[in-house]
């Protein structure tokens, strides 16, 4: 399975988790209306709607398990002259079906008088929009999940990370060598920078590069960042699979 099609996997999981909320909405909570303990209506009603989210993710990360470890490694691309590495699977799949998930949550309900039943609320155009914004929610979503442009790119001028909106390039000639150090635990998706000072006689600026979105493995990164800090000799053959073959080695990275 590769990443594209993991991140694929999340869209029917993603209409899964909204079709569950909408079912806890409307078949269950009903029901909870009709039990003689207030207190264990809101406790059943509570852990469905949280199983209504958990069942998705759960499945997802079972069945992308295998892919979902960060590789440590680039892909070359020889026509942009430059190392690349796509949306994770770990952060785009999750991400996508709770946001799907909430957006179910946006749906306005109303209990219909007098009966133990629950409606879309009608009045006005309150549906048009709720369906409208779900909608859009949905596209937003399949958009993020389809979009195979490089999450990371390292080239000849420096490293670009790519956020959902716009991206953000640290230029080599402006890190100061020895870093970054290699993220460990939680800090795996961040890499801490060391930037030279606007002037002379400033201090080095502590930069922080969110990597998190990127499928490649963190110490690995952070190694080849560090040297291409500190060996710009190289810099000019980044693109070409020898030079990954050899940055490889050199960093000690291994296919997983």
């Amino acid at each position: 399975m590769t990443p594209r099609t993991a991140r694929l996997l999340a869209l029917p999981l993603a209409l899964a988790a909204i079709l569950l909320r909408i079912g806890v909405e409307f078949g269950l909570k009903p029901w909870t209306w009709r039990l003689d303990s207030g207190a264990v209506g809101l406790l059943v009603l509570a852990a469905a709607l949280a199983g209504s989210i958990v069942a998705p993710v759960a499945g997802y990360l079972l069945l992308t398990r295998a892919v979902r470890r960060r590789p440590a490694t680039f892909r070359v691309d020889p026509a942009g002259r430059c190392f690349t590495a796509p949306a994770a699977p770990a952060w785009a799949g999750p991400w996508s079906i709770i946001v799907a998930w909430l957006a179910g949550g946006v749906l306005l309900t109303e209990r219909v008088p007098g009966e133990d039943k629950v409606r879309f609320v009608a009045s006005g155009d309150a549906l048009v929009w709720n369906v409208l914004a779900v909608v859009a929610v949905l596209v937003f979503v399949v958009l993020v999940l389809l979009d195979d442009r490089p999450r990371l790119t390292l080239d000849e001028a420096g490293i670009t990370v790519r956020g959902l909106v716009r991206g953000r390039t640290v230029r080599w000639d402006r890190l100061f060598p020895g870093g970054p150090p290699a993220p460990a635990g939680k800090a795996f998706a961040t890499l801490v920078l060391s930037e030279q000072p606007s002037t002379p006689a400033g201090r080095p600026v502590s930069r922080s590069l969110a990597v998190g979105t990127a499928h490649v493995d963190a110490v690995f990164l952070a190694g080849s960042v560090r040297h291409y800090v500190e060996h710009p000799e190289p810099r000019s053959a980044i693109g070409t699979a020898p030079e990954l073959d050899r940055l490889r080695a050199i960093v000690g990275g291994a296919d997983s």
